[in-house]
């Protein structure tokens, strides 16, 4: 029969899982436009999308905190815009918006960076399909039951081009009618003002690095970012370098390797797949546009997992399930007591090698003075090395 579809184990498995997912509904926001003619006065450089992902069940909670936080800053009877905000205020309002519970997807288009023959700059329909298909991607990677909010004053053509792509690409296992779309006016909804509030401070320190890093202020909140065309060089910020023993070539490695390893990954959802491809993100976003020379610590990395998991995410998980896999895969990372990062120097991989060797060092040497009372306890008839699961300890040993 036409149109039939038999699910499989799998199918009913995929379920499950989306059921168990609390619902959630992002308020997305566009800051910038399509045009490439940069000659043009007010030609956008960027065309940034900042998503605000907020669960069901804190959304009183939010109107309710994020309509005192405007009132507080003399917006209690106007829109909060981020393009009407001084620089003053911006930074006290987004102090007071850090505490509150939600996350964020980012999408960033470099505009200028974009190759001239390329069919996105002459097309805008080409252009609109490729940013539809990379939010979605990031959206649906991460929350598989979501509902999306758009302010209807935005760009008509991103947002019928965006719901049309969402409702032809939605799965179609969904038996929970998510991932609906929705259109509201910003003047009513106080939460497609926060997501302005967000997109506009993102978009201004993109503008003019110089401006607050709202990207660091708010680095906790971000659980996928995106820059399209891909940057990989290293955010220095005030620093330089030379002030970091920077090595182009181990860093350009190990950024290579993980995203080799994220290229390969990133369509297996098992729980450890997904939560590895997730900190190799995070490690690369924070190298790349926070700080190349600072670990995450392993809290922070914990609290991005939990948002691609079904399950509760321990620091064991983060290290044996995450960490050591990765680096079992050929996957470089550097970490010491501070957490873990992209290496930048050979200065990072000897402080990883000093923290192996301070714990594996004693272990092995404990394991040489067992292996030594056996022996002589036996006179040398018993070697434990010469077990299948020891044997590759010995030419160490016996060097």
């Amino acid at each position: 029969m036409a149109g039939y579809y038999q699910y499989t184990i799998e199918d009913l498995a995929l379920q499950e899982y989306i059921s168990k997912q609390p619902g959630r509904i992002a308020y997305i926001d566009e800051c910038g436009g399509y045009g490439f003619d940069f000659s043009k006065a007010g030609t956008s450089k960027f065309y940034v999308l900042t998503a605000v992902i907020i669960e069901n069940n804190n959304l009183d909670r939010l109107h309710t905190e994020v309509e005192r936080i405007k009132r507080n800053n003399g917006y209690g009877n106007t829109e909060l815009k981020s393009s009407k905000v001084n620089e003053s205020a911006r930074a006290r309002i987004m102090s007071q918006i850090m505490p509150l519970d939600f996350r964020l997807v980012v999408f960033v288009a470099d505009k200028e960076k974009f190759h001239n023959d390329s069919p996105l700059v002459d097309f805008k329909k080409v252009f609109l399909k490729n940013m539809n298909g990379r939010l979605h991607q990031m959206l649906y990677k991460a929350y598989p039951r979501l509902k999306i909010q758009m302010d209807e004053t935005g760009y008509p053509e991103f947002q019928r081009s965006f719901k049309e792509y969402v409702a032809n690409h939605r799965t179609q296992l969904n038996l929970f009618n998510e991932y609906d779309f929705d259109f509201v006016n910003s003047r009513d909804e106080i939460l497609v003002q926060l997501a302005d509030f967000i997109g506009g401070s993102l978009t201004k320190h993109l503008l003019d690095p110089n401006t607050t890093n709202y990207f660091e202020m708010l680095k906790g909140k971000i659980t996928a970012w995106q820059v399209f065309p891909e940057v990989e060089s290293p955010f220095w910020g005030s620093g330089r370098p030379e002030d970091y023993k920077f090595d182009n070539t181990i860093y350009a490695l190990a950024v290579k390797l993980a995203k080799d390893f994220i290229s390969n990954n990133d369509n297996d959802d098992s729980d450890e797949k997904k939560a590895q491809v997730a900190v190799l993100r995070y490690l690369l976003f924070y190298a790349i546009n926070i700080n190349p020379a600072q670990y995450v610590y392993s809290d922070e990395l914990i609290r991005n997992i939990q948002q691609y998991v079904d399950r509760k995410v321990t620091k064991d998980f983060l290290f044996r399930r995450v960490i050591a896999p990765l680096r079992d895969n050929g996957v470089i990372l550097a970490s010491c007591v501070h957490g873990y990062k992209i290496p930048i120097s050979v200065d990072d991989i000897i402080t990883y090698l000093n923290q192996t060797t301070s714990t594996v060092g004693p272990m092995l040497n404990r394991m040489g003075i067992c292996r030594k009372l056996i022996l002589q306890g036996t006179d040398n008839e018993l070697d434990v090395f010469n077990e299948e699961a020891f044997i590759r300890y010995k030419s160490y040993f016996d060097t």
